[in-house]
């Protein structure tokens, strides 16, 4: 996705759009890419010359006769561009290589990046890397570049910050070190803003016109699409939910306010929850398994999902959103949960507009929209 001017939303170039619907709609005709597009004929004619001219798009017969001239039909021509994305978190990072479809078409997870040395984390993922490429026989021009979704905000310089999971890479010139050791074009982005592009990439937004993606991996984010287009915010930290005050009595945060959303409503509160009740360290599963005989796990799941759910819904108002959809590996046994709480909290509210749902790509959302979007920057730069 191109970069925008400070304060705007990121837009979707006349190609991107028009490959788009190639992509999740084809076959499809040059008429009926007018309608889809809103496109002025001579418009959309350009486009899609400009496509077929990079090979991206390419005909595939005719639609059957209804009296007058058939109609020539166009799809995507899936094998000429691959993008390889790279969704990094505290307890895995997933490696993916995708093509125009959006489809993955080989994956490969290694071991998290929590407290992990810096240089350890770029030589497994360049490790990754290698190995795909060489399982999936993709040579030299066919692989666009590398994206890499992180869980927290980053800087200019493509160094990962105020991301206490990833506390090592704090500051550590990630890009430059992956480009090195890796020969690619790399960026870095983030995680929840990549998972709501993908929902947009593989065509499961659907009609959405103003949808978020809630990812949770290590970090609390949201991604945010209006009109198809990403919304990034004066500093590029739009949807940053972490610190929405949720409850004033709540535990106190790292920001300095009391009862944030990420020390209320996440898997991460649930264990602290737990643990300051029961005086026992367990992971969030494993507190979901006891729920049904320890009343103490049961509260601490029972209110992180409330507070979750106050929170999103109120969240989703604020923007008017008509799609909410949960992502990452985060929330792990306790998806049905957080999806359950969040719908009931939204229909108790009368929001009977508001679609909520799980990611296709739930475990590696980030992975597979980091790739689609290495391939929507080529089709930009051309």
């Amino acid at each position: 996705m191109r970069e925008s001017m400070p304060g705007e939303t990121t837009g979707v170039s006349t190609p991107s759009l028009v490959l788009d619907v190639i992509r999740t709609r084809g076959p499809i005709s040059r008429i009926e890419l007018a309608a889809a597009t809103g496109l002025t004929p001579a418009t959309m004619t350009n486009a899609v010359r400009h496509l077929i001219d990079q090979r991206l798009v390419m005909s595939v017969g005719h639609s059957e006769s209804t009296g007058g001239k058939r109609r020539e039909l166009l799809d995507v021509n899936p094998t000429t561009r691959y993008g390889l994305g790279v969704q990094l978190g505290p307890e895995s990072v997933q490696v993916v290589v995708a093509n125009l479809w959006g489809a993955v078409v080989g994956r490969i997870g290694v071991a998290g990046a929590a407290d992990a040395d810096p240089n350890d984390i770029v030589a497994s993922v360049t490790s990754a890397v290698t190995e795909l490429l060489t399982a999936t026989s993709l040579g030299d021009g066919l692989v666009e570049g590398l994206c890499v979704a992180v869980p927290g905000p980053h800087d200019d310089a493509g160094a990962i910050v105020d991301t206490p999971g990833l506390a090592t890479l704090e500051g550590f010139p990630l890009r430059s070190a992956l480009e090195a050791a890796t020969g690619l074009d790399v960026r870095l982005e983030s995680a929840a803003l990549l998972s709501a592009a993908g929902e947009v990439w593989t065509g499961a937004a659907a009609e959405s016109r103003a949808l978020a993606v809630i990812h949770l991996d290590g970090e609390l984010g949201a991604g945010i699409v209006v009109d198809r287009r990403l919304v990034r915010g004066s500093r590029g930290r739009a949807g940053d939910i972490r610190h929405l005050p949720i409850d004033p009595a709540g535990p106190l945060c790292r920001c300095g306010q009391r009862g944030c959303l990420a020390v209320v409503g996440t898997t991460d509160a649930i264990v602290k929850r737990y643990h300051d009740e029961a005086d026992t360290s367990l992971t969030a599963d494993r507190i979901a398994a006891r729920a049904g005989t320890d009343p103490r796990a049961a509260r601490a799941i029972d209110d992180a999902v409330a507070a979750f759910s106050r929170g999103v819904v109120a969240f989703a108002d604020v923007l008017d959103l008509d799609r909410l959809v949960l992502s990452g590996r985060g929330y792990g046994r306790l998806l049905d949960r957080y999806l359950d709480g969040v719908r009931d909290h939204a229909r108790a509210l009368g929001r009977t507009n508001l679609v909520v749902a799980v990611s296709a790509n739930q475990r590696d959302a980030g992975a597979v929209a980091a790739a689609g979007s290495v391939l929507r920057d080529h089709v930009d730069a051309r």
